[in-house]
């Protein structure tokens, strides 16, 4: 006997839901929102439950990585106001130790994030998107964080001081987006380290209780 497909969320919501959950709470949580999607939302919504079911999952998803997503905004908006209210005169050619730490610390950031969550869920994929979505978001973050300091600093100075720093396109969407492809590469590479020490310490765990 087959399941109804009006009862059966949207495979690909569902597939990210499982890939992004540790194994030990992937049959259960999992189980309980598909429960709860066939037995109450889609005899009150109909055929907006595939909507309502798409935006638990990505809930989900974004509980799971913004504490990462969170210190790459951090570490974008901080360059931002930097460059802006104390900037340092850059050199052609020559990269400037400021810029240095500023672009290592957001390399580590999306390394960590996505061997985090390789190494939570035990696969690969669940570090691969956990790295592009950290980027995305703290992408946003820093657009979001720019704007907000906007408000509070918008004088003439201000804003001869962006100009000086690369401009407002730059800040607000320029590095974001040039990030993204970055982020999701330097977190594939953490996934890997992750993937590759959860599968480790699962082969080790029976040999640790039989010592």
């Amino acid at each position: 006997m087959t399941d109804d497909p009006s009862t059966l969320p949207p495979r690909w919501a569902e597939s990210l839901l499982r890939m992004m959950l540790r194994p030990a709470d992937r049959e259960s949580i999992s189980g309980d929102l598909l429960e709860e999607y066939r037995q109450s939302i889609v005899p009150a919504l109909g055929a907006r439950a595939d909507r309502w079911y798409v935006r638990q999952v990505g809930w989900y998803v974004l509980r799971a990585t913004w504490p990462w997503a969170a210190l790459a905004g951090g570490i974008l908006v901080g360059r931002y106001l930097l460059d802006t209210l104390a900037p340092v005169q850059y050199t052609r050619g020559i990269r400037h130790p400021r810029s240095t730490i500023m672009s290592w610390a957001l390399i580590a950031t999306y390394a960590l994030g996505g061997c985090w969550q390789a190494w939570r869920t035990a696969r690969l994929s669940g570090g691969i998107v956990g790295a592009f979505v950290t980027t995305a978001l703290g992408g946003a973050l820093s657009s979001l964080g720019t704007v907000l300091c906007l408000a509070v600093w918008h004088d003439p100075q201000m804003w001869r001081a962006i100009q000086g720093s690369g401009g407002i396109e730059e800040a607000l969407y320029g590095v974001p987006l040039m990030l993204v492809p970055v982020g999701v590469l330097v977190g594939t590479v953490g996934a890997t380290f992750g993937r590759t020490a959860a599968a480790i310490y699962d082969v080790s765990k029976p040999n640790t209780k039989s010592a």
